[in-house]
């Protein structure tokens, strides 16, 4: 076979893996990628052994690491990746390669490395420029804990079929088995155990508890946040405002692509390590904004406005944000955002989206001006 057919033949596979993903059909996806990866390869090997032109050897290289990486032979990933930075790669591939060398170690690190977790517990790892040896910039890594207490709460209450609290915390008697504790962070890609609180009388089967059923349910959903598969979040979180509340969550969650470019999580069960990774940036996540009261999608405008976060009525689920120019605007916020999404960034300037009609604008998003 030519390079081109062991190419063709590798896009094939990388394609069934893709179309098996759809499916949710773990074992073809793994050996589907498995298959392009060797075929990938392999065109790398031939093509070597022919020729050293750039940019195609490193294009091969660089596709051979990736699939390497996604049929989870990360020491094969590894040594693609050091050859291709050992050569002279154009340096937007060069660049290239020092990402999936940080994803590659990213991934080894998610293993636990001699650390056994119990079943209400789960590891946190985060990977990026801000992160280093056992060091991490604070506000990356405390906003992130903070957010995962936030779904932990959340993802309780709607377990236990409890209605949506867009008012202040959750009182403590009803998160006492949920609250988290934490580790001391361990070095390389920055990761700590965070462990759910226990009820002194509570009775524990291993896999059957309710903190092992939390944490499944938190990282199967983000699992599909990261997918894009909303439509089958849809059918896991149907309340609109919980399902509109974790997808804001997971958006404060996920990587920026710079300081943060990977968010990991480890857990145990039935005796197996199961990891999750949250790869997709946090502007490609997409909040919902549908509620019964929402402006008429066809006489809606697109509206992004830039302030301080001066005033909030939790009644009315109104906030107000006042301009460089000192004009306020009011601000309708959907159930599901005020308190955990918006409340944090009171008093702080803050980009807002939003649709408007006539003077009615209605939040979609929100991001704080860094």
């Amino acid at each position: 076979m030519t390079v081109k057919d062991l190419h063709r033949e590798a896009m094939k596979f990388n394609d069934l893996a893709l179309i098996a993903k759809q499916n949710n059909d773990v074992v073809e996806i793994k050996n589907n990628y498995l298959k392009a990866f060797e075929f990938e390869k392999q065109a790398f090997i031939l093509f070597n052994s022919e020729s050293s032109e750039e940019p195609t050897r490193s294009v091969l290289l660089r596709s051979a690491a990736n699939l390497a990486m996604l049929s989870e032979q990360l020491r094969e990933a590894e040594k693609l990746i050091s050859i291709g930075l050992a050569g002279d790669p154009p340096n937007e591939i060069a660049d290239e390669f020092r990402d999936l060398l940080q994803q590659v170690n990213f991934f080894r690190h998610l293993e636990l490395h001699g650390i056994v977790l119990n079943s209400n517990e789960l590891q946190l790892s985060l990977s990026g420029n801000q992160v280093g040896h056992g060091l991490i910039r604070s506000d990356e890594f405390l906003n992130r804990i903070e957010i995962v207490e936030r779904m932990a709460f959340r993802t309780a209450d709607r377990i236990r079929n409890k209605p949506f609290n867009d008012k202040g915390r959750p009182l403590k008697n009803n998160v006492i088995n949920f609250e988290p504790y934490l580790s001391i962070p361990r070095a390389a890609s920055f990761a700590v155990t965070i462990r759910f609180g226990q009820s002194t009388d509570q009775q524990v089967f291993a896999g059957m508890d309710v903190q092992s059923q939390l944490i499944d349910d938190i990282l199967k959903n983000i699992k599909l946040i990261n997918e894009e598969n909303y439509s089958q979040l849809a059918e896991n979180i149907k309340d609109e405002s919980y399902r509109r509340n974790f997808i804001a969550l997971t958006k404060q969650l996920a990587p920026d692509g710079d300081r943060i470019k990977l968010v990991g999580f480890t857990t145990t069960n039935n005796f197996s390590n199961k990891t999750i990774a949250l790869t997709k940036i946090s502007k490609e996540v997409q909040v919902e904004a549908t509620s019964k009261d929402s402006i008429d999608p066809v006489s809606k405008k697109e509206i992004e406005i830039t302030g301080t976060l001066s005033f909030a009525d939790s009644k009315k689920s109104k906030i107000k944000l006042t301009d460089s120019k000192n004009s306020d605007y009011e601000i309708e916020v959907p159930q599901g955002l005020l308190s955990d999404i918006v409340k944090p960034y009171f008093e702080e300037t803050v980009i807002i989206r939003g649709t408007q009609e006539g003077k009615k604008i209605q939040l979609k998003d929100i991001e704080k001006v860094e």
